[in-house]
């Protein structure tokens, strides 16, 4: 099994779980930039900005802030951040502006989810 297929299956896996014992499952964006954030004033740190985003970096001075993060945690605590603002504003997903609604269809349901952007204040919206 490739690891994208692994990861898609533990996903699946933990959605089912939550969805059984009642709690609540939340994704953030794929390239939400969590680990290039400061966590306190969320700005930018410009060591990671500038090209040295090399891994080996586990520690962060924040210019802003004038604290010294470490990576990991810094990008967890923002990850976090992220997940509750999304859960406050309920969705999961965004689309530009406004609100993300199931696709109209004429067939029945099928298992795969659909959606489509329902942007509020867009020109070409009618009423």
């Amino acid at each position: 099994m490739e690891e994208t297929q692994a990861w898609g299956m533990f996903l699946t896996m933990l959605k089912y779980k939550a969805d059984r014992f009642g709690h609540t499952y939340q994704e953030i964006g794929r390239f939400y930039p969590s680990s290039q954030l400061c966590s306190e004033t969320l700005l930018p740190i410009p060591m990671l900005q500038k090209g040295y985003d090399s891994l080996g970096v586990r520690f962060v001075d924040c210019l802003h802030c004038l604290r010294q993060h470490d990576r990991d945690i810094n990008a967890a605590i923002n990850i976090r951040n992220e997940g509750l603002r999304l859960w406050a504003l309920g969705t999961s997903a965004s689309a530009l502006g406004g609100v993300v609604r199931p696709k109209p269809s004429g067939r029945k349901k099928s298992m795969a989810a659909e959606a489509i952007p329902c942007e509020l204040g867009s020109p070409h919206r009618t009423q």
